[in-house]
């Protein structure tokens, strides 16, 4: 049977409709994951690994954290035994991890040999992570070889990906102060959805929000160390990514009092 004038008019307005239907069945969901993000931990005995177990314990308790990042100063004095003894406590998390060296894990290469590279990247529902070494020279904050490796990250994604930056020291002080060679790592992003840069170091919690980018400093989870804002909280923050954007929030996993 031929194909009739109104039939063919009839198909021609029904495929853009079908091709629609299509593309949005096929589409990937859009995101909505948690991560965590925990600092200065400088465990040193058994005792300084207690809290640190604490942390781990509500983490592994809490189903919404898909991956938590351990953004340095893990150990106390950069020693062996602490190295072993932090291993320990961290492989006791049930969803993956992923830590970057502080200026307290830098001795005789242990933090490589113990944890894996300085630098990596990991992906998790379209997001990227880019976790770095902070540890270079003091005048350019990132080594030559950090450099070169972040900027050969950045140039494989893609300009609407988000993205967040994860080292030990803050990038900013003060959420507008850049530390030496900030500049030059965060201007690598430009062009690109860099959603949020996070750091440790100084123990306080901390958060700046800079041409849309979140900016956060975590207070420690250590009892071998003090915070220096004197907040007595000790913890982790808590991240939620949701259809490309960024909150968080502090997790308390125990106070300590001064004095």
């Amino acid at each position: 049977m031929p194909v009739t004038r109104s039939a063919r008019v009839v198909a021609s307005l029904l495929l853009p409709i079908l091709l629609l239907a299509l593309i949005a069945t096929t589409q990937a969901p859009a995101e909505d994951f948690w991560f965590a993000a925990i600092s200065d931990t400088h465990m040193r005995d058994e005792v300084a690994c207690e809290i640190v177990g604490e942390a781990v314990a509500s983490m592994n308790a809490d189903p919404r954290i898909a991956l938590s990042l351990w953004l340095g100063d893990i150990t106390d004095r950069s020693t062996e035994p602490e190295f072993i003894l932090s291993k320990q406590v961290l492989t006791g998390l049930q969803r993956p991890w992923h830590p970057v060296r502080g200026n307290h894990d830098l001795k005789d290469g242990l933090f490589e040999q113990y944890f894996g590279p300085q630098n990596r990247r990991v992906e998790h529902e379209g997001w990227v992570f880019l976790l770095i070494d902070t540890n270079g020279p003091k005048e350019t904050l990132i080594s030559p070889g950090t450099m070169a490796w972040l900027r050969a990250q950045v140039a494989t994604i893609a300009p609407d990906t988000p993205v967040v930056l994860a080292a030990h020291h803050p990038l900013l002080l003060g959420g507008l102060i850049p530390l030496a060679g900030a500049p030059e790592i965060l201007a690598l992003f430009d062009g690109h959805n860099l959603k949020a840069v996070l750091a440790g170091h100084l123990h306080a919690n901390m958060e700046h929000v800079r041409q849309n980018t979140l900016f956060t400093v975590n207070a420690c989870c250590a009892t071998t160390r003090a915070n220096i804002d004197h907040d007595s909280r000790r913890g982790y923050r808590l991240f939620h990514c949701r259809d490309g954007a960024l909150t968080t929030e502090f997790v308390t996993v125990r106070e300590i009092p001064e004095g």
